[in-house]
């Protein structure tokens, strides 16, 4: 399945700017999102910098977390190999 390509557009930087439900205690529930999580943050502003790779991301969580949405998933897992990360993918 190819990723169609889209426009590079900034990620936002507040994961509550996601569609998803809020708890009345105010956790955002995201169903489905794929979690990149990284060993350090140049790792990951490694891969935001990648257009393979960033335009794939939906946010950055944290220093070393992001998020991909569920559609893009398998491209994203895709990208990651032939860019020559080894992801573990559970």
């Amino acid at each position: 399945m190819a990723a169609k390509p889209r426009p590079r557009t900034p990620a936002p930087t507040d994961p509550a700017s996601l569609k998803g439900a809020t708890h009345p205690n105010g956790v955002v529930l995201h169903d489905g999102l794929t979690l990149l999580e990284v060993a350090d943050a140049a790792d990951l502003s490694a891969i935001l910098a990648d257009p393979r790779l960033g335009d794939l991301v939906v946010t950055r969580l944290s220093a070393t977390e992001a998020a991909v949405l569920p559609e893009h998933h398998q491209a994203f897992v895709k990208a990651l190999l032939k860019a020559g990360h080894t992801p573990k993918v559970g």
